[in-house]
């Protein structure tokens, strides 16, 4: 097997991942929080690998012709949920805290929560298609035979590492974060970080 467009799917994939959205910042809280970590990056990561292989499997020209025919309510509705999650996220900055108790234990999601929440910043978000569906699914048509799979294996082994890596590395890294001023920076930080994305697709959308 040429090892090539393994290297090549990874390293695409992996770049394509990498930012910080409104997916990745919700793995991350719940890794800090020590919350159902194993589930949050599971389902993020068989998600990736579902949309990866519909991308190589064809998807991809379809997709691309329905965005280019809706894109601007796509990006719309998307920048209104991300501007929303944000809004949690300042909502928590400010949130009135026991002052008798010096530990903060943010409020832990159960099961069916994480899933649904992770379902929405997953599935709503147009980036997604357009990095797995779309472009994944559109540079994976140079290769051909056992070489097309060897590419999507690559782009998602780079998931299988990536949300590995963010979930259980954020979660070792929670002793930092047993103080309420550290979940509100983090916070802070989070909610910045999506109004940026709200803004970036209203602007994308072609509406401003």
């Amino acid at each position: 097997m040429n090892f090539a467009p393994l290297l090549n799917g990874f390293m695409l994939g992996f770049s394509l991942i990498f930012a910080i959205g409104a997916q990745n910042s919700f793995v991350i809280r719940q890794a800090i929080a020590k919350n159902h970590v194993l589930l949050s990056v599971s389902f993020c990561i068989i998600s990736d690998v579902l949309l990866i292989s519909s991308g190589i499997a064809g998807m991809g020209l379809f997709a691309e012709k329905f965005f280019n025919a809706y894109y601007k309510w796509i990006f719309v509705l998307a920048a209104i949920w991300i501007f929303y999650y944000g809004f949690t996220h300042v909502k928590s900055v400010f949130k009135s805290f026991d002052n008798s108790i010096q530990e903060y234990n943010p409020q832990k999601l159960g099961k069916k929560q994480i899933i649904v929440k992770l379902f929405v910043l997953t599935f709503v978000n147009p980036h997604v298609y357009l990095d797995t569906l779309v472009l994944i699914g559109i540079i994976s048509l140079q290769y051909k035979g056992p070489d097309v799979w060897g590419f999507g294996v690559g782009a998602s082994f780079a998931s299988l590492v990536f949300f590995i890596s963010l979930g259980f590395g954020a979660s070792a890294m929670s002793f930092l974060f047993n103080n309420r001023m550290a979940w509100r920076i983090l916070d802070g930080i989070i909610a910045c970080i999506m109004f940026f994305i709200s803004y970036k697709l209203i602007y994308q959308s072609g509406i401003i």
